[in-house]
């Protein structure tokens, strides 16, 4: 076990090159000069090479000393941009999100243009499927979830909660095709539907061109209701389905870039507003 502190023999030898004395690195650092001068020389022992030559008016570099330090310089900078990618700095770096194509067209475009221009360093990769992901094998930060949340050591933060509802385009048959998601919970069963697919923007789009109605989430058609395109299917059952952005560990101990973009889609990326 080495009782040297290697990182602050670095820092303040390059405080020394950076200032050019004993005494103003040590300001720099809030030490004595003598202790400056110590760590100096137990660097240089420890060492075995002269770093710098002393004289009662300066301190001159030697060519071991110079390589040291742009090797110190670069170790440095590795472990600020080590701290920084675990979020002790800046929001920087890659964010992956397991989502549907769903929640990403009618929820995450609108909002993800804002967040990137408030960090530039950050970037957003976005996996698209209804299947569920698993987190721990596959490098993925967040994924976005509805239907109730198995037991597992995921986190989860409430994206509250849509409308189920059944639609078909104004002026559609009254007696049409009927579509439905392909998923095992009962609140996606269309009466006597003879199509399904796994993806919401395919039923809604199948709905909009006359085709016959579709059970959708209200958050994918709010436009196509609010403009007349399409219509509620009177008396058809409304259910309800949650949403949850989740995460594997502790919030509190995610790193800034993941931390960052959970806080944004709670805020802006909920799916009942």
């Amino acid at each position: 076990m080495r009782d040297t502190n290697r990182l602050q023999e670095m820092d303040v030898f390059l405080a020394v090159v950076d200032e050019g004395s004993f005494s103003a690195a040590a300001l720099a650092r809030r030490m004595t000069p003598s202790a400056v001068s110590k760590m100096m020389s137990r660097l240089e022992l420890r060492l075995g090479v002269t770093l710098m030559r002393r004289t009662t008016r300066s301190i001159t570099i030697t060519d071991e000393g110079t390589a040291f330090a742009r090797s110190a310089r670069g170790i440095l900078a590795a472990l600020d941009q080590a701290e920084r990618e675990v979020g002790c700095g800046p929001v920087a770096g890659i964010v992956r999100i397991a989502t549907s194509a769903a929640y990403a067209n009618h929820i995450l475009a609108p909002i993800l243009p804002a967040l990137l221009r408030q960090y530039p360093d950050l970037e957003i990769e976005l996996l698209i499927g209804d299947g569920l992901i698993d987190m721990g094998g596959q490098p993925v930060d967040l994924g976005v979830r509805a239907g109730p949340l198995p037991d597992s050591t995921m986190r989860a933060q409430s994206l509250g909660v849509s409308e189920v509802i059944t639609v078909r385009a104004a002026g559609g048959p009254h007696d049409p095709i009927g579509f439905a998601y392909a998923r095992r919970d009962p609140i996606w069963r269309e009466a006597a539907s003879r199509l399904r697919a796994t993806d919401g923007n395919t039923l809604a789009a199948l709905a909009l061109h006359g085709n016959g109605t579709a059970r959708v989430g209200r958050f994918l058609v709010r436009e196509e209701l609010a403009t007349g395109r399409l219509q509620l299917v009177p008396d058809a059952p409304v259910a309800r389905e949650e949403f949850h952005v989740v995460y594997l560990g502790k919030a509190a101990a995610l790193p800034a870039r993941v931390s960052t973009v959970v806080a944004h889609l709670v805020r802006k990326g909920r799916v009942d507003r």
